[in-house]
C-alpha cells in the first residue's frame, strides 16, 4: 500500500517537474526566436493550453486509476474482499487491474473457505461434546450408572473426536502440499489385501461383501506405503459407507499404460453427476445423515486425493447417478 501510494506521489511530482521545465523551456525559445509580443502570447496561451490538457489527460488515465487502485486496496484489507476495479483502456493498467482482481477473488475464496471450516469443524465437534456433557450431568445426578456401558459410550464420543483432530491434521498437511513421503517399491495387490483385512470385521458386520480383482503381471509402484494405506482406508472405508447390507464393494486392479489403476465400486446409493466433483470437497456429504450416523466426517476423500496427487497421481469418481453405484478411480504413476 505504502509502495503504490509513494508511486503516485512521484508520479504527480514528477509531472508538475516536467510542467514547470516545459515552460522555462517555451520561454527560452520565445525570447531567442522573437516576434511580436501578440504573436507571442497566442503562442505562449496556445502551448499552456496544450500543456494543462495532456496533464489532465495524464490525471485522467493513470493518476486516477491509480488512486482507484489505492482505496480498492484499503477496502481490501478492511475485509470487503467483493471489491473490483473496472476495465481500464490503458493497457498496463487494465493488466495491472486484471491481476489485482484475480488476487482479491483468491482471497474472498480463501476467506470463505476459512469461514466454511470453522462453521463445519463446530459442527462436527457439538454432537460429540454434547454427548458426553449430557452422560457426566447424567452421571452426577444419579440419573445414569457409572457401569461398563456408560464408561463405553464416553469413550466412544472420545474416539470419535480422535478421530476428527487426526483427519484435521492430516487435511492440513495435505492442503498445504508438504506431504512427507518415503517412497519405497510395493506390491499394490498385497497392500490393497492388507487393507480389506483391517476393514473386515467391518464388512462383515454390515453383510457386505468385499470382492478382489487383479490383473496379472502388475507392476511393483514406487510409492509411500503409509500414505497409499491412508488412500486405500479411505475409499474402501467410503465405498463399505455407501453399500447398503447384503451389497457388494469390487476392487479391480489393472496396468493402464504408465499408470496402475485402482477401481473401487460399490453397490451403493450412487452420485449426481452433478456432485462428482464436490465429493472432494471438505466436509462435503452426498447423503448427509448416513455419513453422520456411521461417523465419516466427509474429509477423507479429500485427504486421499491430496495424497494421490503427491505421488503424482489421479483420483476421481464415476457414476450414472442416484441408484446406480458409484467407482472411485485411483491412478498411480510407474
Amino acid at each position: 500500500m505504502r509502495g503504490l501510494l509513494t508511486f503516485y506521489r512521484r508520479i504527480e511530482w514528477l509531472h508538475l517537474f516536467s510542467y514547470v521545465v516545459i515552460i522555462l523551456v517555451e520561454l527560452l525559445i520565445l525570447r531567442s526566436i522573437g516576434g511580436t509580443p501578440e504573436a507571442n502570447v497566442i503562442r505562449y496561451v496556445v502551448f499552456v493550453g496544450v500543456v494543462l490538457g495532456s496533464l489532465l489527460l495524464i490525471r485522467q488515465q493513470i493518476i486516477q486509476p491509480i488512486q482507484a487502485m489505492q482505496q480498492a486496496s484499503l477496502h481490501i484489507a478492511a475485509g470487503n474482499y467483493h471489491e473490483r476495479l473496472p476495465h481500464y483502456n490503458n493497457v498496463e493498467l487494465n493488466e495491472l487491474a486484471q491481476a489485482f482482481n484475480q488476487m482479491a477473488a483468491t482471497i474472498a475464496a480463501t476467506e470463505q473457505r476459512r469461514v466454511e471450516l470453522i462453521g463445519n469443524v463446530a459442527h462436527e465437534l457439538r454432537t460429540p461434546l454434547t454427548n458426553i456433557r449430557a452422560t457426566m450431568e447424567g452421571l452426577v445426578d444419579g440419573v445414569l450408572q457409572p457401569d461398563q456401558g456408560t464408561f463405553l459410550s464416553v469413550q466412544h464420543e472420545v474416539s470419535r473426536l480422535q478421530r476428527l483432530v487426526f483427519q484435521l491434521e492430516e487435511l492440513s498437511l495435505a492442503e498445504s502440499g508438504q506431504v512427507p513421503l518415503r517412497k519405497q517399491r510395493v506390491d499394490l495387490r498385497l497392500l490393497i489385501r492388507e487393507v480389506g483385512g483391517r476393514l473386515a470385521a467391518q464388512y462383515e458386520d454390515k453383510g457386505v461383501q468385499l470382492v478382489y480383482d487383479f490383473a496379472p503381471d502388475l507392476p511393483m509402484l514406487q510409492v509411500d506405503p503409509d500414505r497409499i494405506t491412508q488412500v486405500l482406508i479411505n475409499l474402501l472405508g467410503n465405498a463399505l459407507q455407501a453399500t447398503p447390507p447384503e451389497g457388494e464393494v469390487h476392487v479391480r486392479v489393472e496396468h493402464e499404460g504408465s499408470d496402475v489403476i485402482v477401481r473401487i465400486r460399490d453397490t451403493g446409493i450412487g452420485i449426481p453427476p452433478e456432485e462428482l466433483t464436490r465429493i472432494f470437497e471438505r466436509f462435503y456429504r452426498v447423503d448427509k445423515s448416513r455419513a453422520r450416523s456411521s461417523g465419516g466426517y466427509g474429509i477423507g476423500l479429500t485427504i486421499a486425493r491430496h495424497f494421490a496427487l503427491a505421488h503424482g497421481g489421479r483420483l476421481w469418481a464415476e457414476s450414472q447417478g442416484l441408484g446406480h453405484g458409484a467407482t472411485l478411480i485411483l491412478a498411480l504413476p510407474l
